[in-house]
C-alpha cells in the first residue's frame, strides 16, 4: 500500500448489530443476522472492485471513516435545510451508533485491506447525513520512527 490510500464505497451504511442465539442439541450457538451478513459480504465484494492492495508491513494505521447516510423526510422537505444537506454538513445524532458503523467497516475489511485490524492504532469516524449515502475510507501509515 502506498502511504496513504482513500476509496468510497458507495452503498448504506450499516451498524454491527449484536450476536444473535440459538439453542439445539443441549448447545448454544452465537450468529450474527443474515441481512448484516449480506451487508458485510457486498462491502468486500466492493471493495474488491477496486483492486486494492492490503497493507502488509505490519507498521500501525490510521483509519479516517466517513459514514453518510440518508436523511430522514422530514429533514429532507424542510427547505432550509436543502443548502447543509448538499454540503453535507448535518451531523447524525440518533442510532446507528458511530461505534457498531466502525466495527462493521473494520470486520468486514478484516484481512483484505490490512492483515488484522490490531493493526490499527488510531482511528477517526465522522456521520452525517447526505443525499447520497456512502462509506469513505482512507488508511494511512503511522510514522512512527
Amino acid at each position: 500500500m502506498e502511504k496513504r490510500v482513500k476509496f468510497e464505497i458507495a452503498m448504506n451504511p450499516m451498524a454491527s448489530p449484536r450476536p444473535r442465539f440459538s439453542s439445539r442439541g443441549g448447545f448454544t450457538k452465537a450468529y450474527m443476522p443474515k441481512e448484516y451478513m449480506a451487508w458485510k459480504a457486498q462491502l468486500l465484494f466492493k471493495w474488491k472492485l477496486l483492486k486494492l492492495k492490503q497493507e502488509v508491513s505490519g507498521r500501525p494505521l490510521f483509519v479516517k471513516l466517513g459514514f453518510y447516510l440518508e436523511p430522514p423526510i422530514a429533514l429532507v422537505k424542510v427547505k432550509k435545510n436543502q443548502a447543509a444537506l448538499e454540503a453535507e454538513r448535518i451531523p447524525v445524532v440518533k442510532k446507528p451508533d458511530i461505534d457498531n458503523l466502525q466495527k462493521s467497516v473494520l470486520d468486514a475489511l478484516n484481512k483484505h485491506a490490512w492483515p488484522d485490524d490490531n493493526q490499527i492504532s488510531d482511528i477517526y469516524a465522522k456521520k452525517r447525513y447526505s443525499l447520497r449515502p456512502r462509506i469513505e475510507i482512507e488508511v494511512e501509515e503511522v510514522e512512527w520512527l
